[in-house]
C-alpha cells in the first residue's frame, strides 16, 4: 500500500481539480450536487493524504520522489514530479482537513448566494492547487501550482464581479500577485 500511494501522489491534488471541472459542467440549479462533489473531492484528498502520511511515520528521514518526463528535446529531458517527506505529508493532511472544514462551513454560508455552484468549483480548484504546491518537487512545478493558486484566488475574489468593489479587488489581487511572482 505504501508504494501505491507514492506512485499515485498526483491523485491528491487531482481529486479536487477533477471534481472542480465536474462542478463547472453541472446545470445551473444543481446546488446540492455541487456541494456534494466538492466535499467528496476534499474527503478523497484527505483520505489519500492520510495514506501518504502513514509511511512517513515508520521510517526516520523518509523521503520519496515520483518523477515523470514532461518534455524531451534531443537528448535532454525535463522531469517533473512530486516529493513526499514528513513535512509535505503533514501539510497535505492539514490543507485537506482545514479545507474540508471550510467546504462544510461554506455550504451554509453560501446557501442563498446565486454563485453557489461556481464558488464550490473555484474552491475545489484552489484546494487542488494548494495540495499540488505542497508536493511539487521542482521550482518549475512549484511555480505552476503557485500560479494556479493565484488564478483560483482571483476567481474567488472576483466571484461577485458585478460589484465594482469585488471587480477592483480581484484585479488588484491579480496584479499584486504577478508583481510578487516576478
Amino acid at each position: 500500500m505504501n508504494s501505491w500511494i507514492i506512485t499515485h501522489l498526483w491523485l491528491i491534488p487531482a481529486a479536487p481539480f477533477a471534481l472542480s471541472l465536474a462542478i463547472l459542467c453541472l446545470p445551473k440549479g444543481r446546488r446540492k450536487s455541487a456541494a456534494a462533489l466538492a466535499v467528496t473531492g476534499q474527503l478523497l484528498a484527505l483520505a489519500l493524504s492520510i495514506l501518504a502520511f502513514v509511511p512517513t511515520l515508520r521510517a526516520p528521514g523518509f523521503r520519496a520522489v515520483q518523477n515523470f518526463t514532461w518534455f524531451t528535446f534531443g537528448q535532454q529531458t525535463l522531469r517533473l514530479g512530486f516529493v513526499l517527506d514528513p513535512l509535505a505529508a503533514a501539510m497535505l493532511m492539514m490543507i485537506a482537513l482545514v479545507g474540508l472544514c471550510i467546504f462544510v462551513f461554506s455550504i451554509g454560508y453560501m446557501a442563498d448566494d446565486k454563485n453557489f455552484t461556481r464558488f464550490f468549483a473555484y474552491l475545489s480548484f484552489f484546494s487542488g492547487a494548494m495540495l499540488g504546491l505542497v508536493i511539487a518537487n521542482s521550482l518549475l512545478l512549484l511555480f505552476i501550482f503557485w500560479e494556479l493558486v493565484g488564478l483560483a484566488s482571483y476567481l474567488l475574489i472576483g466571484l461577485w464581479i458585478e460589484k465594482p468593489n469585488a471587480a477592483a479587488a480581484a484585479k488588484k489581487a491579480f496584479i499584486t500577485s504577478r508583481i510578487g511572482d516576478m
